[in-house]
Parts: structure tokens; C-alpha cells; sequence
């Protein structure tokens, strides 16, 4: 308690922190420690953003394989699928400057061909299959046209455009796209649009990104679970950047990003209400994801999200309530975040982690 009431003073100023503030940070402050021992993650990261300024940043946990290294708020993460947050923020500014078209044919990426054919016969889910549920998961139309805009928002599978599955591994190739449209690295476009623009100093796009190496020296390296349910080290993920993963980034950061995108820094307000705008069925129902982040509605608060997950490694949460000012971001180096979130659905109160996040910054209890 004395700890999250530390926080909140060096952040808002004594005369600004309301007894309700500090006693919800406590009780969450209580929360997370309790939540990272169940989960048993070496490490966890979490800041929590209200009224548009970061009230809470705070480690939990070691991140070394030692347990000598306190987890503190500078550690850092590879933040999995965050990143397509970013590729949506990129690719939107740059379709609004002219430099892509979101309706270009993204079949004419140059290895198109050979990269679908391989998933289609993969045996990888999102090549398409049938789950033992007896879910048909549709193949992609390698056949094309798919455009950019449908590559965005996870509607590749089946007839293009017709409804979203999330797909990983195609939304990837769109760093492939840009760089051979440009000519130009996708990690500069990143810069352009979102890090630079967003201040992020604690954020490295992909592990080569150079001047960013204290980024890279504060990763918690990444743990997995054995059979009996201990903790063991595992190899680092593949810390490349392209469009699906590579950023690095700590908890603090993440929430500047959030910030950010509210204050219309890294795109304009409409830009911004227009990539948090999801596309629709035929039916008319609007879709759970937008241009690189799932939206949702949850009792009565309009939400925009995205998880991250490299399975026995990494994983984390970022989540914006738009309409309220607050974002919660949560980063650790194990399963432990994950939840059993279906391929089509959105439902971030699933998440024990963002379900207490909801109640207490986003729901009646933090009502004036």
C-alpha cells in the first residue's frame, strides 16, 4: 500500500491524489502481487493510466534466472502482438500522407505465392482446419485480391473481407509490403508515425534498433513452465520486428503510447477514432477488430485492446478506455497472462487482470 501510495503522489502531486485513487491503487497494488505469485511469473510489469496521466507504474517479481535482479518499472519486454497496434498507427498515417493505399492488392507482395501455398498445406490454424470442436477454420484465399485494409483487420480467411480470424502470420507480411512499396525499412515508418511523434524513449523497434540498446539490456528474459509446474528459462523468441511482433518495450512506456494516441500525437483525433473503428459484417454487426486493435463495448464503456502472446515466453495486455482517459498495460516473461481468448471474439473481461482493471478505473467504482 505505502508502495502504490508512493507512486501516485510523485505522480499527480500530494494536493491531486484523492483518498479514492490512492485506495484503489492499493487494493490493485494488493491485487497484482497475489495475481503474479498465482500465476507464478518471475516477472510483471504494470502501469495503469487515469484522466490521461500515468498514476502507476511498478515490477513485480525478478527478471533475472537468479532472482538476484529486482523486476522494476524500466524492464523491459518483447511485447509480442502489441506490435500490430503500432503496424495499425503506421499504416493508417501513412495511407493518410499518400505513401500506401489500404486497397492495394496485398497478393502482389512478390513471394506471395510460395508463403500462402506453405500455410494452406501447413497444418498451422491459421492456414485453415478443423478444430476438434469441430469449428471449421476457413483457408486463406491465396487466389486473391486481399487488400491491405483486409490484411489490417484479420479478414483474410475465407472469402476475403467477410468476416474477421485473427491471422498472425498474414497481417506479419505487411512490413514486407511497405518495404517493397518504399523501398524504405518498416522500422523507419514505425519511427515516422508512432515512436518518434509518441516520445517513446523506453520502446525499441525489434532488437537491431540502434540508440536503443538500454532498452534491449533491461529485457526480463523469458520462462516457461515444466511438466511438474516449475519455472525453467527458455530461448528468447525471434526479436526481429516485422508487422505482428518485435517491439521491446517497458510497462511505462506502453502507457506514454497510450497517452499519446489519446492526445492525438501520434495521429490526428479522427485518424485515430477511424483506426478504433471496426469494420462490419454483412449483417451489419460491427466486427471485434479494427485496424490492428480489437474493440469492444463493455457495460457501456467503449474499449480498444490488444493482447500479446509468445507461448513460454512473453506475455501482455494493453487496454484503453477511450471515452474515460485510462489504459492499463501489464508485460511479464511467462504464459501467465494469457486467457483462453477464441480466434473471432474480443472480451477482454475474460482476463482476470483486466476484469479488476474494469471495476476499479473504468466502472461504477471510479465514477465522481
Amino acid at each position: 500500500m505505502i508502495r502504490a501510495l508512493t507512486i501516485v503522489l510523485a505522480a499527480l502531486g500530494s494536493a491531486q491524489a484523492s483518498e479514492p485513487a490512492d485506495s484503489r491503487l492499493a487494493g490493485f497494488d494488493t491485487f497484482l502481487q497475489e495475481f503474479r505469485q498465482a500465476q507464478r511469473m518471475p516477472s510483471l510489469s504494470v502501469a495503469i493510466v487515469e484522466d490521461g496521466q500515468l498514476i502507476f507504474a511498478e515490477g513485480y517479481g525478478f527478471q533475472d534466472h537468479d532472482a538476484e535482479e529486482p523486476t522494476t518499472p524500466d524492464t523491459t519486454y518483447l511485447v509480442a502482438s502489441i506490435t500490430k497496434s503500432f503496424t495499425g498507427a503506421t499504416l493508417l498515417g501513412m495511407a493518410a500522407d499518400g505513401l500506401i493505399d489500404l486497397d492495394a492488392d496485398f497478393t502482389t507482395l512478390s513471394d506471395w505465392d510460395r508463403r500462402c501455398e506453405w500455410l494452406a498445406n501447413s497444418g498451422i490454424i491459421f492456414g485453415g482446419t478443423t478444430l476438434e470442436d469441430g469449428t471449421v477454420i476457413e483457408p486463406v484465399g491465396c487466389e486473391g485480391p486481399i487488400s491491405l485494409r483486409q490484411v489490417l483487420t484479420h479478414r483474410v480467411n475465407g472469402e476475403p473481407g467477410s468476416d474477421f480470424l485473427y491471422n498472425p502470420v498474414i497481417f506479419g507480411r505487411l512490413s514486407n509490403f511497405v518495404e517493397e512499396q518504399t523501398g524504405r525499412p518498416f522500422r523507419e515508418f514505425v519511427y515516422d508515425y508512432v515512436i518518434a511523434p509518441g516520445g517513446l524513449d523506453d520502446t525499441a523497434a525489434g532488437w537491431r534498433d540502434p540508440g536503443k540498446g538500454h532498452v534491449v539490456t533491461h529485457l526480463a528474459p523469458p520462462f516457461g513452465h515444466d511438466e511438474g509446474g516449475g519455472l525453467e528459462p527458455t530461448p528468447l523468441p525471434n526479436p526481429e520486428l516485422n508487422a505482428s511482433s518485435g517491439i521491446i518495450a517497458s510497462a511505462p512506456d506502453l502507457a506514454r503510447y497510450a497517452i499519446a494516441l489519446q492526445e492525438g500525437r501520434i495521429l490526428t483525433p479522427a485518424l485515430r477514432d477511424a483506426m478504433w473503428t471496426p469494420p462490419r459484417k454483412p449483417s451489419g454487426e460491427a466486427e471485434p477488430y479494427a485496424y490492428g486493435w480489437y474493440v469492444q463495448d463493455w457495460q457501456g464503456h467503449k474499449l480498444v485492446f490488444h493482447t500479446g502472446w509468445w507461448p513460454d515466453a512473453y506475455t501482455g495486455l494493453l487496454l484503453i478506455a477511450p471515452e474515460e482517459g485510462a489504459a492499463l498495460v501489464a508485460l511479464g516473461n511467462t504464459d501467465g497472462l494469457h486467457w483462453d481468448k477464441p480466434l473471432d471474439e474480443a472480451g477482454v473481461e475474460d482476463s482476470p487482470l483486466a476484469a479488476k482493471f474494469l471495476e476499479l478505473f473504468v466502472g461504477p467504482a471510479s465514477t465522481p
